[in-house]
């Protein structure tokens, strides 16, 4: 029974069963006054002026009582049916609120995990539904903390990690030419390229670690339009292809790319293409690898594909690949293949798309990577 309910039905008893009571305690009264007194009534009418008079004060008496008693007996009836009523709605009240404060007992102490189990069909259960829910979004946020607490650190030590190789070549170049190592301009040209291009590397990791920072924070600028997938690889691979040639990558499309259209910055969308075919062409492990992308559409959804030849990564590291600085594969931990950030990068740009990206290996060997982008239907909105 709600709550709702038992105040209506406390409310009704608070006037009829006092009404009833009181209605039989002064039926028994003037029963009993009728009882005790119908003598000196029926000789109320004496002759005898003194006697007339003591036998009104003897009646007077006996009605103070007979109305005394009842009122006294109708004041115990309220309190009794108030103590009652009390009662019966504060028990169902009280229960409730006990399990809702041990329910806050048990989370500020730290036990996330746990629950309210109420059972009563009542006002109380929206709350301690409401309160589970409470609690299940504060143990996800919990968690997110301290997932964004652990890549944090794990940041801070890829780029120490990065860093380090770069800077230690730098110096060491650099002491060389000091200290005349390099005599001839032959080899202190050789030096200087050498320390022009770990500086280069240092700069390109520190423009990926802004570029992420920004996406991770969201405010790096995005210009979103309608695009046709098809013509975007297209134009992506034509424009691109000798350049990944001459990085021992050969780069084809696979079919006819599906024509849908995709709601998409066509910048960040070339540069998720780029820093796949990128991440194929570093971990290549003959002189050269091919990489195909086959795109179709689906339910809705644009699947690109990208598949490469190369070695691959062990299957409990597949979600990792798209970490920041992930290179926990012995094959992919060199730092001067990459700063591990641009499956990372491609990852936070789909994620503004709408979109999301995973990893596969290839039966035989190979890595795919599949990304999914929502289609736009004919109105411009994402199916």
């Amino acid at each position: 029974m709600t709550i709702k309910k038992r105040l209506f039905i406390s409310n009704i008893l608070m006037f009829i069963l006092p009404a009833l009571i009181s209605f039989l305690i002064l039926g028994i009264g003037f029963l009993l006054f009728y009882v005790a007194f119908n003598d000196t009534l029926l000789e109320i009418i004496p002759t005898e002026p003194p006697l007339l008079a003591a036998r009104r004060e003897k009646l007077s008496t006996g009605l103070l009582l007979t109305n005394l008693i009842p009122f006294l007996l109708f004041v115990a009836v309220m309190c009794f049916t108030n103590l009652f009523l009390t009662k019966f709605i504060f028990k169902k009240i009280s229960k409730p609120l006990e399990m809702l404060s041990s329910g806050v007992r048990q989370i500020s102490g730290g036990n996330l995990d746990y629950t309210i189990a109420y059972h009563e069909n009542d006002e109380f259960k929206p709350i301690c539904e409401d309160f589970n829910h409470m609690a299940a979004q504060l143990k996800a946020s919990v968690e997110e903390v301290r997932k964004n607490e652990q890549s944090r650190k794990e940041l801070i030590a890829g780029i120490s990690h990065d860093l380090r190789s770069p800077l230690t070549s730098i110096k060491a170049f650099v002491e060389g030419l000091l200290d005349g190592v390099a005599n001839t301009p032959e080899s202190q040209q050789e030096y200087l390229q050498v320390i022009k291009q770990k500086a280069d590397e240092i700069a390109n990791m520190v423009t990926q670690l802004f570029l992420y920072s920004k996406m991770d924070m969201g405010s790096y600028p995005t210009n979103p339009e309608i695009v046709s997938i098809g013509r975007e690889i297209t134009d992506f691979v034509s424009a691109s292809q000798d350049d990944y040639l001459a990085k021992g990558l050969l780069v084809e499309v696979a079919g006819e790319p599906a024509d849908r259209e995709i709601y998409a910055d066509p910048v960040q969308l070339h540069s998720v293409f780029a820093n796949i075919l990128d991440n194929s062409a570093k971990y290549k492990e003959s002189e050269t690898a091919k990489a195909k992308i086959a795109c179709t559409a689906e339910d809705g959804m644009v699947k690109i594909v990208f598949a490469d030849d190369g070695p691959g990564v062990p299957e409990d590291t597949l979600a990792k690949l798209f970490d920041v600085f992930y290179r926990n594969d012995p094959s992919r931990n060199s730092p001067r293949q990459g700063s591990g950030l641009g499956l990372a990068i491609a990852a936070k740009a789909l994620e503004r798309m709408a979109g999301r990206i995973y990893a596969e290996n290839v039966s035989g060997g190979g890595l795919r990577i599949i990304v999914e982008i929502p289609a736009v239907n004919s109105k411009g909105l994402s199916e």
